[in-house]
């Protein structure tokens, strides 16, 4: 596993480097909305005044742009100090109880793979006092005085390439059971939803938009309030 908050970032290009040094199960976790209570978009777009913010992702739920075109237009709204748009982490109110929840499950032999549609930037900041614990698959970000706050689509090569999301998290949970290992799935969001019914109903950790829609379909999940709430239930089934 890595040990530095470089090494969090997404190496894997192949299935190989995916379920290279995996144990035998594997939880696979959303971040915006799962392991925070706010999407990090949502932070950008109250710190925009709503007379300077794009249409992006109103033309993304329209059908017009895809998701990662609509979370880079929306990015590029933020200001292009770093330290300024740093400074917002801490509104995505992450979990104060993830860094125990990670301990908890990796003793009782979960690996923890965290996939996300959003930028790999901020994504990477905030699981930096976990990065040797962790291992990350997001789209490519970055932030620059020059540039801004940049997302864009990882290497059509990856197995998990979508054209729509930038990550297809489904392909890695099919992955993952591929190779024999125990998964479980956690999400909140529409990136979330095929990949959520690839793993049972007692491995299935939902909140918000996920959780509706698995309810409306007549599926069963395990609801949660907080992403540490997932650790003693998933637990709990051996």
């Amino acid at each position: 596993m890595p040990n530095s908050e470089e090494a969090v970032l997404s190496t894997c290009l192949s299935a190989a480097d995916l379920l290279s040094g995996l144990g035998s199960h594997v939880l696979v976790t959303d971040f915006d909305g799962t392991m925070t209570a706010v999407d990090f978009f949502d932070v950008v777009m109250h710190h925009v005044p709503p007379d300077q913010m794009s249409d992006d992702w109103a033309r993304c739920e329209a059908g017009e742009i895809s998701h990662v075109e609509a979370l880079h237009g929306i990015f590029q709204q933020a200001p292009r100090d770093p330290a300024v748009v740093q400074g917002w982490l801490p509104e995505t109110q992450l979990d104060p109880q993830t860094g125990s929840a990670i301990q908890q499950l990796r003793a009782s032999g979960w690996d923890i793979v965290v996939v996300s549609a959003g930028s790999e930037w901020y994504i990477r900041k905030l699981l930096a006092p976990w990065a040797s614990q962790l291992r990350l698959i997001a789209n490519p970000g970055d932030m620059s005085v020059a540039r801004g706050l940049t997302m864009s689509w990882p290497p059509t090569e990856v197995p998990w390439y979508s054209a729509h999301f930038g990550i297809d998290k489904s392909r890695i949970v099919q992955l993952l059971k591929d190779s024999g290992r125990c998964v479980a799935f956690a999400g909140d969001g529409r990136p979330d939803l095929a990949a959520a019914k690839l793993v049972p109903a007692e491995r299935r950790f939902a909140r918000t938009w996920l959780a509706e829609q698995l309810q409306a379909a007549g599926e069963s999940y395990c609801p949660f309030e907080r992403w540490s709430d997932i650790a003693p239930q998933l637990l709990a089934t051996g």
